[in-house]
């Protein structure tokens, strides 16, 4: 539970994220800190990559000063692994700061409890934990993370998350193992203690800095587009805590069909960008070439035109914000669940 002064830098997040979105400024980022990776997904390549990279932290530092001079509401700490950073948590103070809502991606539960991580977070002004959780089979998530025993220390990390007031997500990969049984997965994150359920649509990835594929998301379109309407399905009986509207995941299954059935197109580097561990920005992490450095960015830079090349999740589902009054159903299926976020 949240005791009055962490309602209060809430409070300061959402007047943020309401100001900087009325005036059109309002962006969201992803800030990639490392690609050091305890997981060896078979889906991703990060953990292969020779050499390894931490941000430096002054860096960093400048660099979140930077996203909140462009208009950033929201930034996810990602990786590789975010928390094997030494100066995450500081990191995410520096955000806090600027009253950026904020949110770290963890595919290892055992460092989100590791030397009381998870009060540091707390403490720091963290807003969300996402886990990676691919399947509510133990043996499966052991094998698709190669972790050992990665679910028990799943259920060690809820139990002492839940005695803070971070918000936990289970951010689910739709891959060959799960796409026809999507409700399954969602049983087991809701028994697990999680209290919100993001879907991620798979991809193959132009990067070689943030390389996804695999033969594990080798789909068909057609089974994609099973899986998504399998989705919004779940989402509609309200049933389980998705983040993800239906509106947009019905925008991705028109895409699917044909790009040009898609009435929403991506703002990738206008209103949702990627940082990477070399502090160059791209419209979207799986772009092979960057808008520029963060640090020679201007606004000027970042007003480029919408995107309708991929089905990318993350940077889809926030553009759905961005459209105008076609934008109204999906702002107001986002208010609806906003109380699980902030």
């Amino acid at each position: 539970m949240q005791d009055a002064s962490q309602k209060k830098t809430s409070g300061k997040k959402v007047r943020h994220i309401v100001k900087n979105y009325l005036t059109g400024h309002l962006r969201c980022a992803e800030f990639a800190l490392t690609n050091v990776c305890i997981a060896k997904c078979s889906f991703c390549n990060i953990w292969k990559q020779q050499p390894k990279v931490m941000v430096d932290r002054e860096k960093a530092l400048q660099a979140v000063d930077k996203m909140a001079e462009l208009g950033v509401g929201h930034i996810t700490f990602t990786g590789g692994e975010p928390l094997m950073h030494p100066n995450v948590v500081e990191f995410i103070e520096r955000a806090t700061r600027h009253n950026i809502h904020n949110a770290v991606l963890d595919a290892a539960p055992r460092l989100v409890t590791k030397n009381d991580m998870h009060k540091k977070l707390e403490a720091a002004g963290c807003d969300l934990v996402s886990i990676s959780f691919d399947s509510g089979d133990p043996v499966t998530m052991a094998q698709s993370r190669q972790i050992d025993n990665i679910m028990d220390e799943m259920k060690d990390a809820m139990a002492e998350i839940k005695k803070t007031s971070l918000k936990t997500m289970a951010s689910v990969l739709i891959w060959n193992d799960n796409y026809k049984n999507l409700e399954h997965v969602c049983e087991n994150a809701v028994n697990m203690g999680f209290d919100l359920i993001s879907l991620n649509y798979p991809t193959f990835s132009d990067s070689s800095v943030y390389e996804l594929g695999g033969s594990a998301i080798d789909f068909s379109k057609e089974e994609l587009i099973w899986a998504l309407e399998a989705s919004i399905k779940l989402k509609e009986s309200g049933k389980y805590p998705l983040i993800n509207s239906a509106p947009s995941m019905r925008n991705i299954v028109n895409y699917l069909k044909d790009p040009a059935l898609a009435k929403y197109h991506c703002f990738g580097g206008k209103h949702v960008m990627f940082v990477d561990w070399f502090f160059d920005v791209y419209a979207c992490m799986q772009l092979p070439k960057p808008i520029g450095n963060l640090f020679n960015i201007t606004e000027k830079d970042l007003n480029i035109p919408t995107c309708n090349k991929c089905n990318m999740s993350w940077y889809r589902d926030f553009s759905m914000f961005y459209h105008g009054a076609k934008s109204v159903p999906v702002l107001w299926d986002a208010m609806r669940n906003s109380s699980g976020l902030i």
